[in-house]
């Protein structure tokens, strides 16, 4: 993993409303997280990302459904309506798991393997960006 996409990474959950990022390349794992300040009590202060890394075999990990594209990541087909998929929903390889709206058209996420659905890595309406993790499936 190169540098430059490290600081990328940084600035992308320094942008986003997301706690942690956790992503696994070939033997290396690189996991930010935001840490508030000390004595930041005001939501105007900015989180500060932290990297922890490690080049220790991971252990088997669930799969990972990853982005193609950018755009903003909706769990539902319209608002108010239920999601495709929660955690622990059991789907299907080509099943429809979220929409990507990019340039004002909606993208389907679908699974690429058989499984269940073990965590959902995005928040409703987050901005994804190729290459970003939003799905874990445990194979079946």
């Amino acid at each position: 993993m190169d540098l430059v996409l490290i600081e990328k990474l940084m600035r992308l959950l320094e942008a986003s409303d997301l706690q942690e990022l956790d992503v696994n390349e070939v033997g290396m794992r690189l996991r930010l997280t935001k840490k508030r300040r000390a004595g930041a009590e005001q939501a105007d202060e900015a989180d500060e990302p932290v990297v922890a890394t490690s080049t220790a075999p991971t252990e088997k990990r669930p799969h990972r459904v990853i982005s193609g594209l950018a755009g903003a990541f909706y769990r539902a087909p319209s608002p108010g309506a239920a999601p495709f998929v929660t955690e622990g929903t059991e789907v299907r390889d080509g099943q429809q798991l979220a929409v990507i709206e990019a340039m004002k058209t909606f993208n389907p996420v679908e699974a690429d393997r058989d499984g269940v659905i073990v965590r959902i890595l995005l928040a409703d309406g987050a901005s994804v960006s190729p290459g970003m993790a939003m799905f874990e499936i445990e194979p079946r």
